[in-house]
């Protein structure tokens, strides 16, 4: 299977045609490529100049919530930024579409 994941500004359901295109892994389910998914968000958002000197970490992928308007994904996972003198961390949606390969 091919797994791609795309990053939103930070909300699945809004402006879903403007998602960025981070990474695609290939795997036989999505538990198999869940640890480079994750990797891929955290590096993602690591190499972004915003959040530099901020730590990241991400959630693994699940299903898309029925209550999601979004239909172009089929699991979801959550990008984590950690600034390190903030009252509240970044978080942002990320959307992964499975196909057959």
């Amino acid at each position: 299977m091919k797994y791609t994941l795309y990053r939103s500004f930070g909300d699945l359901d809004r402006q879903v045609s403007k998602h960025t295109l981070i990474a695609v892994e290939y795997g036989s389910s999505i538990d198999a490529v869940t640890n480079a998914l994750i990797q891929d968000v955290t590096d993602d958002l690591a190499e972004s100049p915003e959040y530099a000197g901020c730590k990241t970490t991400a959630y693994a992928p699940e299903p898309v919530r029925c209550t999601r308007r979004v239909k172009r994904y089929q699991y979801e996972m959550m990008g984590k930024v950690i600034p390190p003198n903030a009252p509240k961390n970044i978080l942002l949606d990320y959307g992964i579409t499975e196909t057959a390969e």
